[in-house]
C-alpha cells in the first residue's frame, strides 16, 4: 500500500510539473511579438511573353542573389503566381494588376500591412544592372524597416 502511494504521489507530482511546463510554454508565446516577413510576388496569367519571363527571372536572381540569408532565414519569401488560377484570382482586384506585376508587401502576423507595386520592372527591361538595383533597393526598403 506504501508503494501505491508513492506511485500515485509520484504521477501527480509529474502531472502538475507537466501542466507548469505547458502553461509556461504558453504564456512565452503569447508574450512573442508576431514576425514581421517580407513577401515578393510576380503576379503574371498563363500567357507569357518573352518580356514577362525576363521579369520573373530576373527579379528571382536579384533577390536570390542580393537577400540570400533573408530567403533562408524566412523574413524574405519569394513566390510567382498565375493569376489565372482560380484560387488566385483575387490578387487581381487586391493589388489592383493590369498586367504581369512584381509585388512587394509586408506581412505581419495574418495581415498585410502595406505593399508597393514595382512598376519600373517594365521600363528597366533593357537594361539588367538597373532592373536589379531597382528591385534590390525596392526589397531592401522593406527588409531593413
Amino acid at each position: 500500500m506504501a508503494n501505491f502511494k508513492k506511485l500515485v504521489f509520484v504521477v501527480f507530482a509529474v502531472l502538475i510539473f507537466m501542466a507548469g511546463e505547458t502553461g509556461a510554454d504558453d504564456k512565452d508565446t503569447e508574450m512573442q511579438p508576431e514576425k514581421t516577413k517580407i513577401v515578393v510576388s510576380y503576379f503574371y496569367t498563363t500567357y507569357r511573353c518573352p518580356s514577362c519571363e525576363t521579369i520573373e527571372k530576373w527579379s528571382h536572381e536579384a533577390i536570390k542573389d542580393s537577400f540570400s540569408e533573408a530567403l533562408k532565414d524566412g523574413r524574405l519569401i519569394w513566390r510567382a503566381v498565375n493569376v489565372d488560377k482560380p484560387e488566385n484570382k483575387h490578387f487581381i482586384k487586391d493589388y489592383n494588376l493590369f498586367t504581369k506585376s512584381l509585388i512587394i508587401s509586408e506581412i505581419k502576423g495574418k495581415n498585410e500591412m502595406k505593399w508597393k507595386n514595382m512598376d519600373k520592372v517594365w521600363q528597366l527591361l533593357r537594361d539588367q544592372q538597373k532592373f536589379f538595383s531597382y528591385v534590390t533597393l525596392g526589397v531592401k526598403q522593406y527588409l531593413e524597416k
